[in-house]
């Protein structure tokens, strides 16, 4: 009896840590569109080059992380 309660949470561990350990293990997602490409999508969205939120839009595009205002 002993035996099966230690089988049974052996693999209710298990089915819980290997999704949790597989989630970590992400790649960040590839940039999938070109500067080029995402300059005119900015453009065609009506945020042309100049604009405030224009880079911010290019870089979010490109899969790029947009940096953050300083403070201060």
């Amino acid at each position: 009896m002993r035996i099966m309660m230690f089988a049974v949470v052996a693999v209710m561990a298990a089915s819980i840590a290997v999704p949790a350990s597989a989630a970590t293990k992400r790649k960040a997602a590839p940039a999938t569109a070109s500067f080029e490409k995402c300059e005119q999508l900015a453009i065609e969205r009506g945020v042309p080059h100049g604009q405030t939120g224009h880079t911010e839009f290019v870089q979010q595009c490109m899969g790029q992380r947009p940096k953050g205002r300083p403070t201060g």
